[in-house]
């Protein structure tokens, strides 16, 4: 798939992009697919959260609070989770405009490979789908789990809340990692 992507021809736009715009670009996309799957993961987890409440039958005040304390618990990680993204994404926008254009004219411009910056883009996708899916199923064990066991809602709130939040933080790691690599990749020789 790379290969066909940077074989010359009319079809090939990536290659023939500014570093900028390839940067800009990848980062983008990365930034994008990390944005989609914490939405799908917070969806799963709120939805579990309700399921959690559905579990129980007595639904007395306690149980009440504890949903209500976790749906804001929930709600707290998602604005960090969002927020997250968003600062890392508008810093990323700030070092690519600080990086290639506020620089002096007496350095040269510096064209990388643009297989380096795809190959380290599809790398990130991967770690991003890998961690959802991982996640995903974390939570859906812990569905199964609570649909066995039952009577157990607060073990599995907090098991569920403690999981989301390792998520928010590994996604964090995972584009750091991606922003580092760009960073090497970018730096001039």
């Amino acid at each position: 798939m790379m290969n066909n992507v940077f074989k010359s021809g009319p079809g090939n736009w990536y290659g023939h992009l500014p570093p900028p715009l390839q940067l800009l670009v990848a980062m983008t996309l990365v930034f994008l697919l990390a944005f989609g799957a914490d939405i799908l993961l917070q969806r799963v987890v709120e939805l579990f959260l309700a399921g959690i409440v559905e579990q129980d039958t007595f639904f007395y005040s306690a149980v009440r609070q504890q949903d209500a304390f976790a749906q804001n618990i929930l709600a707290l990680i998602r604005l960090i989770s969002f927020l997250a993204l968003a600062v890392s994404f508008v810093a990323m926008l700030a070092v690519i405009y600080i990086r290639f254009f506020r620089r002096s004219a007496s350095v040269p411009a510096f064209r990388p490979e643009p297989k380096r910056l795809l190959r380290a883009t599809l790398l990130s996708f991967r770690g991003i789908a890998t961690v959802t899916f991982i996640f995903l199923a974390v939570t859906a064990i812990y569905e199964l789990l609570l649909r066995i066991v039952g009577n157990q809602p607060p073990f599995f709130l907090l098991a569920t809340l403690v999981s989301a939040a390792m998520y928010v933080l590994i996604l964090a790691y995972v584009l750091f990692d991606y922003v580092h690599e760009c960073r090497i990749i970018y730096r001039e020789p």
